[in-house]
């Protein structure tokens, strides 16, 4: 189940996890959004990054003049967040907010809401209160776009385990999904150097894949007209395939 609470542990790490990698996700991510918004003619003036996490999408946008909103619900990643926007003097708006039951004060022309956080709501009725919260928060005519993990992915990456190690830190993470019932979990164990020890701290993420028919129905019900379905890559080994899918949707214009 989602924690109410976000996630505690996974903030502690999650920039040094990402970059530890090379390009973090928001890095890689960010030319597919600008395409989309160039293709959709969109000119946006007001931005909210749902499930923001310590706000590397949120301030690139917002690098490109546009009023920009973070929301996320764990108050770890937030507070990195926050940290963060002092230092870069952006321009974002960080809120701490549940997905399912967010409320801005103002409309927005987009939103995105990106690394698979859609699959980690636990079932269709957490999708479809976050599809209509987000529809709430669009102003009419304006776009959502979101990505979210494949059955692909899951069956390749989550079921089989990975460690990384570096000088203050190390993660490990024990992998599993039941394509029977459609959930795959992780068991992240973090070893974290604190005063010259590492300390052990232990979360679980999970997740759970959402057939593209089932995710076009809860969007409908919710109002969206949908514009675009797309599975990408996103990762330098080809081999991989396409592990994600890209949507786009619109806030329909009253007749």
């Amino acid at each position: 189940m989602l924690p109410s609470t976000g996630y505690t542990v996974l903030p502690l790490v999650y920039d040094r996890w990402q970059k530890a990698y090379g390009k973090e996700y928001s890095a890689l991510i960010l030319p597919r959004l600008l395409s989309t918004i160039r293709d959709a003619r969109l000119r946006p003036t007001t931005v909210l990054d749902l499930a923001c996490g310590t706000g590397a999408l949120a301030r690139m946008l917002a690098r490109r003049g546009w009023n920009v909103w973070g929301v996320d619900a764990s108050e770890g990643m937030i507070s990195v967040a926050r940290s963060k926007q002092c230092q870069a003097r952006s321009r974002v708006r960080f809120l701490r907010a549940d997905m399912r039951s967010f409320r801005l004060p103002e409309k927005v022309d987009l939103v995105t809401c990106m690394f698979d956080s859609i699959n980690h709501l636990p079932a269709a009725g957490d999708v479809l209160a976050t599809f209509r919260s987000v529809y709430a928060s669009l102003r009419e005519g304006g776009f959502f776009v979101f990505d979210v993990n494949n059955e692909r992915c899951y069956r390749t990456l989550w079921t089989r385990n990975e460690a990384m190690h570096r000088k203050d830190f190390s993660v490990l993470l024990q992998n599993a999904y039941s394509p029977e019932r459609r959930a795959a979990c992780s068991y992240v164990t973090v070893f974290l150097k604190v005063d010259g020890l590492f300390e052990r701290r232990q979360e679980m993420i999970c997740e759970r894949y959402y057939p593209r028919d089932e995710l076009r129905s809860l969007l409908k019900r919710a109002g969206f007209q949908v514009r675009q379905v797309e599975d990408f890559s996103f990762t330098s080994d080809p081999s991989l395939g396409k592990l994600k899918t890209w949507w786009v949707l619109r806030k329909p214009v009253p007749r």
